[in-house]
């Protein structure tokens, strides 16, 4: 397989018969031996991009996004971060999928990742965030080391040039940097897919099959086999899901550069704009789209083939060494390209973190008030889903219950330890997204404290009493149903603030009664 297309002139001694175009790969340059394309050691400036300029472009850019990332989804916090809370600190809630009365997901990915808590537990015995975030940046790491072996792997491969762009790619797409650090067997599954097809590259196909085995196992479908979005649920029901039939096309498309390069030229024409919107479309967001995350590195690798490609476009395909004017426009349109996406992703990123950011940081602040008492309990009415884990709430704080606030849907329950802690099968869950009576706290005069965004809505919100509740923090939180949609979706400086409608998302705490 070879991404490129260039032909070169006939050696023969017989210069006027014409020359009939021939493959032509990295091995082909001037001055290389056939050798190079063995994945042996090269020298000089051909060597392509080093190790070290792969992993610390990527090693900043996942450690940014491990201690700014957010949590996209409620899932992830439910399904994923509360119970690895309690395998380490027993306690955390369980949703209806882990009861052993349905056993949709199972425990395998989130012990492989107890491996890194537990330690971290050790070491920062009295700071759950630390945990967190440790947890996180591992996740990072091997974000990096798999991303790294895919951008050098195309760098012997294909040159230094491809492996740039996909390198830049690879760190400021949105949809890396927030995919890379999220934790979730999708996730996983990106780093198998990117790791797995480095290896295939460097011309180690056991390697490569064992690692997209891992990353089928322990990250497909949702870290359960016969649950829905699992593999074996798609083999056992028949390939009707969308989600899943997305993917695989995803995946195909993501293979036809190194198969038009070589055998159809000109398909490059009709797929090149393909691609552009897919880089676009990776920088968006919408819920389900952590199931497109296994497909983000290819995504990349492919867009960044389209614009490397640009000159291929325009040359004479029995001219590879020509260097009109247009040829020429061609490759300064390359790098423009590339900024235009990148810039267009840090905008989306931007956007993101700064509207949406609020629950992690008031959560924080709940370690600044310890002062409440041992046993004290947060309240959480509507904003359940917005919940960024147990890892955030202070030992001071006895309990999280939910108040109801019009939501009848089942929500999570606290891991009960009395009923077999994760092989319970407790008698309040359901699979028909029924509420509980059980689930919400009726007596809210026992809430020590409450997390509530407010909005500008003609709604009741219980932190305007003011004779009850105190706000110990207030910070921006971005309206998305009543903000633009050009001006939300990306940053564009002044006209972000003053375009978007912000609501306040609190921490209140209840009054000391007068003595």
């Amino acid at each position: 397989m070879s991404f490129s297309t260039r032909q070169r002139r006939s050696t023969t001694s017989d210069s006027s018969q014409p020359s009939k175009p021939e493959s032509y790969t990295k091995a082909d340059k001037p001055g290389r031996s056939s050798s190079s394309s063995n994945g042996r050691e090269e020298s000089g400036n051909d060597r392509g991009l080093a190790w070290f300029t792969a992993l610390f472009a990527l090693g900043m850019v996942r450690y940014m996004s491990a201690t700014t990332n957010i949590i996209h989804n409620c899932d992830e916090v439910f399904n994923y971060w509360e119970p690895l809370h309690y395998l380490l600190y027993k306690s955390g809630f369980q949703t209806w999928e882990y009861s052993s009365r349905f056993a949709l997901r199972s425990y395998l990915y989130i012990v492989f990742h107890e491996v890194v808590g537990r330690p971290a537990s050790w070491l920062f015995a009295y700071e759950k965030v630390r945990v967190f975030y440790a947890v996180r940046i591992f996740l990072g790491l091997l974000s990096v080391i798999s991303d790294a072996t895919l951008v050098i792997a195309v760098s012997r491969k294909y040159g230094k040039y491809l492996a740039f762009y996909a390198l830049a790619m690879l760190c400021l797409a949105s949809g890396c940097f927030f995919a890379s650090t999220s934790f979730l067997p999708s996730s996983l599954s990106m780093y198998a897919m990117s790791l797995s097809s480095g290896l295939f590259l460097l011309d180690k196909p056991a390697q490569a099959v064992a690692v997209a085995a891992v990353g089928v196992i322990l990250g497909g479908g949702e870290s359960h086999l016969y649950g829905t979005e699992g593999p074996l649920f798609y083999l056992r029901n028949g390939f009707n899901n969308f989600n899943f039939c997305f993917i695989f096309a995803l995946l195909f498309l993501s293979i036809l550069p190194i198969v038009w390069r070589k055998y159809a030229p000109d398909l490059l024409i009709v797929v090149s704009p393909l691609y552009i919107w897919l880089a676009f479309m990776s920088l968006q967001s919408h819920k389900e789209e952590r199931f497109l995350y296994p497909v983000y590195p290819l995504v990349c690798l492919a867009a960044s083939a389209v614009i490397e490609s640009f000159p291929d476009l325009v040359r004479d395909k029995y001219s590879p060494y020509d260097k009109s004017t247009i040829v020429v426009i061609a490759k300064v349109l390359r790098p423009g390209a590339l900024c235009l996406i990148l810039c267009a992703s840090h905008a989306r990123t931007f956007s993101l973190i700064n509207g949406y950011a609020a629950p992690f940081e008031v959560y924080k602040i709940l370690d600044h008030y310890d002062d409440a008492g041992t046993g004290s309990v947060l309240c959480v009415g509507s904003e359940w889903h917005r919940f960024p884990s147990s890892f955030f709430v202070p030992d001071f704080i006895g309990e999280v219950r939910w108040i109801n606030d019009g939501f009848q849907g089942l929500l999570p329950f606290p891991f009960n330890a009395t009923l077999g802690g994760t092989s319970a099968a407790p008698p309040y869950f359901n699979d028909k997204n029924k509420a509980s009576h059980e689930q919400y706290l009726e007596d809210l005069q026992a809430c020590s404290f409450l997390v509530e965004l407010q909005l500008d809505r003609p709604y009741h919100y219980r932190g305007n009493d003011l004779s009850t509740w105190e706000a110990v923090a207030a910070l921006p939180y971005l309206d998305r149903e009543v903000s633009p949609a050009k001006y939300r979706s990306f940053f564009i400086p002044y006209l972000w603030e003053q375009k978007n409608v912000f609501g306040t998302y609190k921490l209140l705490k209840r009054m000391s009664k007068p003595k």
